[in-house]
C-alpha cells in the first residue's frame, strides 16, 4: 500500500534519476500527415490515413522497412480513424473524417495486410464515427466505441464481416479507452465527450454488467487528448491495465486499472512536471514494453523544444520512474509514439509546434524521429535491482565479447574495412564514384523494389557504410540519392515522349505510385511533371 498523505503518489520523496536520450533523424515520410492511426505489425512501424497540408485527408498509408518508408493506397479515408491489431497479424481499419477541415464522418472499413502490404475494403461501420476505440476479444469479435459530434453506442464487429449495435452508453465520448477483463467482457471510459469537453462524472460503462463510477475519478481524472488509444498498449498483465492521471494541481500519477478496480500506483517518485525551464505535458497514452518490465508515457517541454518520456517500472512496488529528455529538438513535433522492436520509440508525422506553442492542422510535417531509450536488453532502473554477482557475470561477458570482438574486426579489417588514420573523404568518394558508375550503366534504380542492401550488395559492401557514404559524400540519405536518379529519368521520358501518360512515366522510372512520382519531382525540381513538360 503507498502512503495516504502523498497525493501523487508517490511513497517516498526520492529524486528521479534523469537520462539524456539521443534522438536520431530517420528519412522522412512521403507524405506529411497529422492525425493518423499509427501502429507497429509485423515488426514494421506503420502510419494509415490522417490528413495531409491543407487539413486534406488523404488516401495513403506507409510502412518503414529497410531503412525508408513505403508508400501505399488504402480504399478510403480516415483522418481521425481506428486501428485495431488482431491476432491473425492482420489490422482492422476504420472510421474518420471524409472531407477536409475535419468535416462529416464514414461508415468505411477496411482490413490491412502487411504479409502483402495492402488493404481490402470489405464492410461498414453500423454507426458512423471518428476519434473511436477499437478490442479484439478472446472469440475474434472486436467491440468498437466512442465519436465525436455525433451519437455515440457500443458496436461489434463479427470478425468476418458484418458491425451490428449492441446498445447505447451511459455517456458519449471521445477517444475512450476500452479494456478486455475477462474473455467476453470489457470497460469502456474517458474524460472528454463527443465535443471535446471534459467530463465531470465519469461513468463505466461494462459490456457483461453494469455501469458504474471510481471514487479514484473523484480526485483523478484520466489525461484528455484527442488522440487514438489502444488497449494493448496499456497492458502490463492479463487484464490488468496502466493510464495516466491528473489532480487539480496537474499533478500526474499512474492508476492501474485490473477487473474493475481502479487503485493509484504507488512510484518511488512523483512523475516530473518541471525540468531545466520546461513544463512537461504528457500525453493520454502509454507504450508497455513487458520484456523489460516498463511503461513509457510520452510529453514534451512548453519551452525548451524537448522531448520528454518518463518510464515507470510496472514489476516493483513501489515502482521505480526514470525521465528520459532530448536535447533540444527542431522540430518538435505532436505525433503518437509507437514503441519499436529495438525497445525505442518512433514518431512519425504530426503536427509542428508554432511559436506560441500552438499545433497547426493545416501544416501537417512528414518528420520521423527514433528516441533511443536503452532499453532493449533492460534499463538502468532494472539492471540497479540486480544483485552484485550477476553484475560481475555480466561485467566479465561483457569483457569477452569486447576481446572476441576485437578480433573478428582485426580479421575483417584488411578487407571489409577503411583504415583508422586513412583520410574519409577519399574512401567516401571513391566509394560513391562506384554507385554513380553502376546507376548509370545499370540503372538499378528502375526497380521500384530497390533496396540499400540491394545496392549493397551489387557494390560487395554492407549497407551501413554505403548508406554512410552517400551522406557524407553528397548529403543525401539513400532514398534521396536515388530519387533524383528517377526524377532524371523521368524527365528524358518527358522529353522523348511528350504524349506519354504521367502513370507509365511514373512506373517506368521506379516510382512505386503516381503520387509518390509526383511528389518527388517537385521537392527536387520545384515543379510538377507537367509543369516541367511545358517549360521544357
Amino acid at each position: 500500500m503507498f502512503a495516504t498523505g502523498l497525493s501523487s503518489g508517490a511513497v517516498e520523496n526520492e529524486a528521479c534519476p534523469l537520462v539524456r536520450m539521443v534522438v536520431e533523424r530517420l528519412p522522412d515520410m512521403h507524405i506529411a500527415r497529422a492525425d493518423h492511426s499509427v501502429f507497429v505489425v509485423g515488426g514494421e512501424p506503420t502510419v494509415v490515413g490522417g490528413h495531409t497540408s491543407g487539413f486534406v485527408p488523404t488516401v495513403t498509408a506507409e510502412y518503414f522497412n529497410d531503412g525508408e518508408w513505403h508508400l501505399l493506397q488504402t480504399v478510403y479515408t480516415h483522418d481521425h480513424g481506428f486501428s485495431t491489431p488482431l491476432r491473425s497479424g492482420k489490422v482492422l481499419v476504420g472510421g474518420g473524417h471524409v472531407e477536409p477541415l475535419g468535416i462529416g464522418h464514414i461508415h468505411s472499413v477496411e482490413m490491412y495486410d502487411p504479409a502483402t502490404h495492402s488493404f481490402r475494403g470489405f464492410g461498414c461501420l453500423d454507426n458512423k464515427r471518428c476519434f473511436a476505440s477499437g478490442i479484439e476479444l478472446d472469440s475474434g469479435r472486436v467491440i468498437i466505441t466512442g465519436n465525436w459530434f455525433r451519437s455515440d453506442d457500443i458496436e461489434q464487429f463479427d470478425g468476418q464481416k458484418f458491425f451490428t449495435s449492441l446498445g447505447s452508453v451511459s455517456q458519449a465520448r471521445a477517444c475512450p479507452y476500452v479494456f478486455r477483463i475477462a474473455e467476453d467482457d470489457v470497460i469502456v471510459f474517458g474524460s472528454m465527450d463527443e465535443h471535446g469537453d471534459p467530463i465531470d462524472t465519469i461513468i463505466v460503462d461494462r459490456l457483461r454488467g453494469e455501469p458504474f463510477q471510481v471514487a479514484l475519478f473523484n480526485d483523478w481524472k484520466p489525461l484528455s487528448w484527442l488522440v487514438e488509444t489502444r488497449g494493448e498498449n496499456h497492458c502490463i498483465g492479463h487484464h490488468i491495465y496502466v493510464i495516466p492521471v491528473t489532480n487539480k494541481d496537474g499533478q500526474v500519477a499512474i492508476c492501474r486499472v485490473e477487473d474493475t478496480s481502479f487503485t493509484l500506483m504507488p512510484t518511488a517518485s512523483p512523475i516530473p512536471m518541471e525540468h531545466d525551464g520546461d513544463h512537461i505535458i504528457y500525453y493520454k497514452s502509454i507504450c508497455v514494453d513487458q520484456q523489460v518490465g516498463l511503461a513509457y508515457l510520452f510529453g514534451y517541454g512548453n519551452n525548451n523544444q524537448r522531448l520528454y518520456v518518463a518510464a515507470i517500472g510496472i514489476r516493483q512496488s513501489p515502482s521505480p520512474v526514470t525521465l528520459y529528455y532530448t536535447d533540444p529538438v527542431d522540430p518538435v513535433i505532436w505525433s503518437q509514439p509507437m514503441l519499436t522492436p529495438d525497445g525505442d520509440l518512433l514518431l512519425a508525422g504530426g503536427t509542428g509546434k508554432n511559436a506560441d506553442g500552438s499545433t497547426d492542422n493545416f501544416s501537417p510535417v512528414a518528420t520521423t524521429l527514433l528516441l533511443h531509450l536503452g532499453n532493449g536488453s533492460g534499463t538502468a532502473t532494472t539492471k540497479a535491482n540486480y544483485s552484485k554477482i550477476w553484475l560481475w557475470i555480466g561485467l566479465g561477458l561483457l569483457a569477452i565479447g569486447i576481446l572476441f570482438g576485437i578480433y573478428k574486426i582485426y580479421k575483417a579489417y584488411k578487407t571489409h574495412a577503411p583504415a583508422p588514420y586513412q583520410a574519409q573523404e577519399s574512401i567516401d568518394n571513391d566509394l560513391v564514384q562506384r554507385i554513380c558508375q553502376l546507376m548509370d550503366e545499370q540503372k538499378p534504380y528502375l526497380n521500384t523494389e530497390l533496396k540499400l542492401q540491394d545496392l549493397a550488395d551489387l557494390l560487395g559492401t554492407n549497407r551501413t557504410y554505403l548508406a554512410d557514404s552517400i551522406k557524407a559524400s553528397c548529403g543525401q540519405t539513400f532514398t534521396q540519392f536515388v530519387n533524383i536518379y528517377r526524377v532524371d529519368y523521368a524527365k528524358k521520358q518527358l522529353r522523348m515522349h511528350p504524349d506519354k501518360k504521367m502513370s507509365a512515366v511514373a512506373t517506368e522510372s521506379g516510382f512505386t505510385t503516381e503520387t509518390h512520382f509526383f511528389r518527388t519531382f517537385k521537392t527536387v525540381t520545384g515543379m510538377t511533371p507537367s509543369e516541367w513538360r511545358v517549360k521544357g
